[in-house]
């Protein structure tokens, strides 16, 4: 049977006017006349009373309004979620992030939350390489993580992080840059790489370049414990300063201003996804991204400092 034969029929037993009917309808009395005759003839019998009082229903059109009236509003009710659903308003969003991406998670997904109660997030705690696997097969829809993505995926960048050196306020008068003479003797704290494998291999390639073989002596799986360790001056150790926006008391943090420290977070998502418009949640989050807080121009300096930096002889000191 006919949605729109029904719907017509509905307005129609309501108002029990035609001309009402009809705008509200939209199409002319003259067919909404029609779509009850044709309504009528299927059914085999008249559903309105018309004479020169007006329109009333007779029995069988009061029994088959109440038939009808929950199918039309069960129709209306899908066709208005299907829409929302195209406009990426419901659904379901699988969102990954990587241990440095922490920070910006929780600063982006209480925005998007507020704008799209409905929206059930599903947050996955998995490293950068994993998320963009897992983007690739489908079985995430976005994820933050350290740039750059792999071929397939797009992107925006939301800011940037760099290294940084946590040590025990006790020793922070002594200890202002990354000097691996003063390092060299103290013990050295860092982050399983099962937890944070990007990161621990940034630091392990940091420290590398600079030629410096710290004394691996803990290794812990939270943040919180190595800032506790050093805090309680067990050790020195590198993190992300993302992670230092609150140190806490006892511990210094003294970011790395190297160019090779630096690397830059975004969220993303399969291209073909965005292109053809087929998952209009992502683009709703996507739209919510704040800026990111570098420009071109500063790209071209870190570009610049970077092959600076490669050219360099290794030294021995920051």
């Amino acid at each position: 049977m006919n949605f729109h034969l029904l719907k017509s029929f509905v307005t129609l037993a309501d108002s029990l006017h035609f001309g009402f009917a009809s705008q509200t309808l939209n199409p002319s009395q003259p067919a909404l006349t029609k779509q009850i005759k044709r309504l009528e003839d299927d059914l085999g019998a008249p559903l309105f009373r018309r004479d020169r009082h007006g329109t009333e229903l007779t029995e069988l059109g009061r029994y088959f309004l109440g038939e009808a009236r929950p199918l039309v509003e069960q129709a209306e009710r899908v066709f208005s979620q299907g829409k929302r659903a195209a406009r990426g308003e419901v659904g379901r969003l699988a969102i990954g992030y990587s241990f440095s991406t922490v920070d910006t998670v929780s600063r982006v997904l209480p925005r998007f939350r507020e704008r799209f109660p409905e929206v059930e997030v599903a947050l996955h705690d998995l490293s950068s390489a994993e998320q963009m696997e897992r983007l690739l097969e489908g079985s995430l829809q976005a994820g933050f993580v350290r740039l750059p993505v792999q071929p397939g995926l797009a992107h925006r960048r939301i800011l940037s992080d760099r290294l940084a050196l946590v040590v025990p306020r006790a020793l922070a008068g002594t200890i202002k840059s990354f000097d691996i003479d003063a390092l060299q003797a103290l013990p050295f704290l860092m982050l399983q790489r099962s937890r944070a494998p990007g990161l621990h291999d940034h630091i392990v390639r940091f420290c590398a370049s600079r030629r410096f073989e710290p004394r691996f002596v803990q290794h812990a799986n939270e943040s919180l414990t190595i800032l506790s360790l050093v805090g309680a001056g067990l050790g020195v150790s590198i993190m992300h300063e993302s992670a230092l926006h609150s140190p806490g008391e006892k511990v210094v943090c003294l970011p790395i201003k190297d160019a090779d420290a630096r690397w830059d977070v975004g969220l993303t998502w399969r291209q073909t996804d965005i292109e053809a418009g087929i998952d209009s949640i992502v683009a709703n989050f996507v739209a919510l991204l704040p800026h990111a807080e570098i420009d071109e121009a500063n790209d071209a300096a870190n570009n610049k400092a970077n092959n600076e930096a490669n050219n360099e002889a290794l030294s021995p000191a920051l």
